[in-house]
């Protein structure tokens, strides 16, 4: 039997080898399907003694689990998660357990149910305060920070991203303080407060060009390109999204250029140039098709039926909120359900 094992073991490694292939040429599912296959053949072999081999275990619902979350197919994820959480905490790896409670929190604020995310998010900040983890800490402090946001509880989120601030200054984590920066900036927009939410993203850039973080450059021109749509300088927010459009395609950053892309057509649709919004949101539908975001592929027939509302083009309006809603139902986003059919509910949104 031991030798039997031993085989299994060696053909799981394998097969490893060529999932990780799969994800990098983004065969995201056939990654999935082959790592499934390998765990009915160890179930076979192991029997009963499941617990011998949890190792094993880990690695695989690990490897599905981090494939679910590369096409974001948040349901999936909470259920492999869910199975995996208990291998973590019989093996006592509570680091990593910490973690993936925080994953399967963002699965469920991307599903809308912001309830359940805030209840992963406060399971993950005991772990990390038990076990001293002060990265950790203040990350799970951001989490819930972004959550709270998305509930309109704009004091506790404003109040958990100072906390994650703090610590991130103490550690001396420029990286991470410069994403703190950007969560503050995203709460004071919420907010209305243009001129506190300017000022933070530009403490956030002047750190992230400190250290030459070219895609955290990019998001910070997103944020800030968003800020000035607000505030209607809709020349200030051409230029910034262009910016970061400049970036993303330097580095190769796809997700952000679709995201760049979407942001500009709605800068356009706000000057009444329908064109060139249908034009950016076209390009950004395209992007999002192509490496399977179908969030953002939501989002973007969303804003084309918005702009064909302007258009008069009612039947084409219908026919991409139909789209959108379509997608968000298979998805499990409750939250972009409920947008699907108020004109103008996807739009810029920050980075």
């Amino acid at each position: 039997m031991d030798n039997i094992h031993e085989v299994l073991k060696a053909f799981i490694s394998g097969a490893g080898v060529v999932a990780c292939y799969l994800l990098k040429t983004r065969r995201v599912r056939k990654s999935i399907e082959l790592y499934k296959e390998c765990l009915i053949l160890f179930n076979k072999a192991v029997g009963n003694e499941k617990e011998l081999y949890r190792p094993v275990y880990i690695t695989i619902w690990s490897a599905i689990f981090d494939g679910f979350y590369l096409i974001s197919d948040f349901t999936s994820m909470i259920e492999c998660g869910g199975k995996l959480c208990a291998l973590l905490r019989a093996s006592g790896d509570p680091e990593r357990e910490a973690a993936l409670l925080a994953k399967l929190g963002y699965a469920h604020q991307s599903l809308g149910e912001y309830g359940k995310a805030e209840e992963y998010h406060k399971k993950a900040l005991v772990i990390t305060k038990e076990i001293g983890d002060r990265q950790g800490e203040a990350a799970c402090y951001g989490n819930l920070g972004t959550v709270y946001l998305y509930l309109g509880e704009y004091g506790m989120a404003e109040e958990c991203q100072k906390k994650a601030l703090v610590i991130m200054k103490e550690i001396d984590d420029r990286e991470s303080e410069a994403s703190c920066y950007i969560n503050q900036g995203k709460v004071y927009q919420s907010l209305s407060e243009y001129s506190k939410a300017e000022e933070c993203q530009k403490k956030a850039l002047v750190i992230i060009k400190e250290i030459d973080n070219r895609e955290g450059e990019a998001v910070c021109y997103v944020n800030l390109g968003t800020v000035y749509e607000s505030l209607s300088e809709y020349d200030k927010a051409e230029e910034y999204q262009k910016k970061a459009l400049v970036i993303s395609k330097e580095i190769g950053d796809r997700k952000g250029e679709a995201a760049c892309y979407g942001n500009l057509g709605t800068v356009y649709r706000s000057l009444g140039e329908y064109g060139k919004a249908e034009e950016h949101q076209k390009k950004a539908l395209v992007i999002r098709q192509e490496i399977g975001d179908k969030e953002g592929e939501a989002a973007c027939y969303g804003n084309l039926g918005t702009v064909y509302q302007y258009l008069a083009e009612y039947d084409k309006a219908e026919e991409y909120q139909r789209k959108a809603l379509v997608i968000t139902q298979e998805i499990g986003d409750r939250k972009g359900q409920a947008l699907a059919w108020k004109p103008g509910s996807f739009v810029s949104s920050c980075r």
